[in-house]
């Protein structure tokens, strides 16, 4: 069955389209699910012979809804996903509903700022004021149509984590707007309006994937390329790498620079993968970026890569992203509560490729 051959029926269409004018007219999920009409989709949707054509269907309509129905619609198709449904086909209508939803409900959105706060920019106090005022100016009898879609909004965090979580090339369109990820930081941690689930979008965006994540260790000249995928951030590459280091030190010609294997950890072949086991960590070695090197030396040993920041965030040479493990007495950094999954769907982790060369070494390191 092809996406073309599936058309919503006439009565279906009716319940989705009905006019929403009051907030008592809105309904809960069980309550939505239940109507035979959408009872009767979720059915269909569920033959896998059926379910891409339900979801492009879907996706056509979402555009046009009323959000609280948009978002409860979105809802059954995350649901599908999380029952191995194509996360791509929905993904982009609910990129659409997204950005404006948040670009509606970014005027109401501020933080409060402590009158005792001298570190904060003037026009914080401002934009405060300026948002509750918004907010005072809505009429009463209309402020439930701000709060149905800030319900809406909350709601579609929950099929938008599942669909950018499990396809990459999502993740990748969810994270190219500046805008976007510029509005989402702040709404997500906002007073006036405030989130229960939106940082969790927040969470993901920070998230990082590298096809050919470079390792250099200039003590030893050795290095390796591994992939990372959905790591929090760049603490979070540090701990996985550090693992991996300890389990091929003798490989990478690593003696005592190395504390020794932590207990449950394993050798051989295996990705290191992220738990919780060992959500506090130390740095084994100064994390540089790859301009703290030129011409193989070090010229800059104050190019720290920033834990917090997202691991993408760090400098990249000769088209990959490159972290340089200085085996050098620096400041000592440690960490803790990075390296946790925020979904089931996430699993964060590296796998190693290969090491490098003794010419990609130097080349890494701004050599010739």
């Amino acid at each position: 069955m092809t996406a073309s051959s599936y058309a919503p029926s006439p009565a279906l269409l009716d319940v989705l389209r009905e006019p929403l004018t009051r907030a008592d007219q809105r309904d809960t999920p069980d309550v939505f699910f239940a109507r035979p009409e959408l009872a009767a989709l979720y059915a269909q949707a569920q033959d896998p012979d059926h379910t891409d054509a339900v979801l492009h269907a879907c996706a056509a309509l979402l555009p046009d809804l009323h959000p609280h129905r948009a978002s409860l619609l979105a809802l059954m198709g995350g649901v599908l996903v999380e029952d191995d449904a194509d996360p791509t086909i929905l993904f982009p209508a609910c990129l659409v509903l997204l950005d404006r939803w948040l670009a509606e409900l970014e005027p109401f959105c501020a933080s409060e700022v402590p009158e005792d706060d001298d570190e904060v920019a003037p026009e914080d106090p401002q934009a405060w004021e300026a948002a509750r005022q918004r907010m005072a100016d809505v009429p009463r009898d209309e402020r439930w149509q701000v709060e149905t879609l800030q319900q809406a909004l909350e709601l579609l965090v929950l099929p938008m984590m599942t669909m950018v979580l499990r396809d990459t090339s999502n993740h990748a369109a969810f994270v190219s707007d500046a805008a976007r990820l510029a509005r989402l930081h702040k709404m997500s941690t906002n007073d006036s309006l405030p989130f229960e689930q939106l940082h969790y979008l927040w969470l993901a965006a920070c998230m990082s994937y590298e096809d050919e994540l470079v390792v250099v260790l200039p003590a030893t000249q050795t290095g390796f390329v591994v992939r990372a995928h959905a790591l929090n951030n760049t603490f979070h590459a540090f701990t996985l790498l550090q693992r991996l280091i300890r389990e091929r030190a003798g490989a990478l010609d690593i003696t005592s620079s190395v504390a020794p294997q932590e207990a449950g950890e394993t050798g051989g072949d295996a990705a290191p993968t992220a738990d919780d086991r060992n959500d506090h960590d130390t740095a084994d070695f100064v994390w540089l970026q790859a301009h703290a090197y030129e011409n193989g030396e070090l010229k800059n040993d104050m190019a720290w890569a920033w834990g917090e920041a997202p691991l993408r965030e760090n400098a990249a040479r000769h088209g990959k992203r490159v972290l340089i493990a200085l085996d050098k007495e620096g400041v000592r950094r440690s960490w803790s509560g990075f390296t946790g999954a925020c979904h089931g769907a996430q699993n964060p982790h590296i796998e190693f490729l290969r090491y490098l060369t003794p010419q990609e070494v130097r080349g890494y390191l701004g050599g010739a």
